[in-house]
């Protein structure tokens, strides 16, 4: 397939069903175009006021600038993987303190589970105390550091790291919003906040 002419013939913003009756071909068969075209560089993904992904298609091959964004970030330390739903770039390197934290930004259930296993990266525990502040989950920090203990062999928190997050103030219990579990209720109890996962989701893990 020559992925470069398909680009430069249908070029613009599409959609899944409009790339299909533009090419009269099946939504399926679509789909795996999209995905060619956009690991060979030719088109980007940006979701629509309603939601709706759209592909961005154009011949001219994208260069990524900058450094890779939150998802490319967690994908380099889990085991577990993700898609991002963009084509995201930073203007400088996010290390795994601040990753964490921006994966907790996002409240997204799988995004959290998956950076889980950053923590047995974190070299600076004070970073990752000043991200957490930053945004306001210190004690979500604090639940997940500990949770994260019983799935890898994490390092041991900083004292005075460990100190900070007990002391701070509790912005919203929640970590995902009416997500709550069933198995960490002493990691709950201990940091005032629900655990959105249980033992089964955090088997993933291996």
């Amino acid at each position: 397939m020559d992925w470069k002419s398909l680009a430069k013939e249908n070029e613009g913003l599409h959609t899944v069903e409009s790339f299909s009756k533009k090419l009269g071909i099946g939504s399926g068969t679509a789909v795996n175009y999209l995905h060619a075209l956009r690991k060979k560089g030719f088109v980007e993904t940006e979701r629509g006021r309603n939601g709706k992904r759209l592909y961005k298609v154009s011949p001219l091959k994208l260069k990524k600038i900058g450094y890779p964004g939150l998802y490319e970030t967690i994908n380099k330390y889990s085991s577990l993987k993700i898609t991002s739903p963009l084509l995201e770039r930073s203007i400088h390197e996010i290390k795994p303190e601040e990753a964490i934290v921006k994966a907790l930004g996002t409240k997204d259930f799988r995004v959290v589970m998956t950076s889980l296993e950053l923590f047995k990266h974190v070299n600076d525990w004070l970073l990752l105390y000043k991200f957490a502040k930053e945004y306001n989950v210190e004690r979500h920090i604090g639940a997940l550091y500990f949770l994260s203990r019983r799935l890898f062999r994490v390092r041991k928190i900083d004292k005075r790291v460990l100190r900070l997050l007990e002391k701070s103030e509790l912005k919203e219990k929640y970590i995902v919003p009416k997500m709550k579990s069933s198995d960490f209720g002493d990691i709950e109890k201990k940091w005032d906040v629900f655990i959105p996962f249980n033992k089964s989701d955090l088997e993933r893990f291996g």
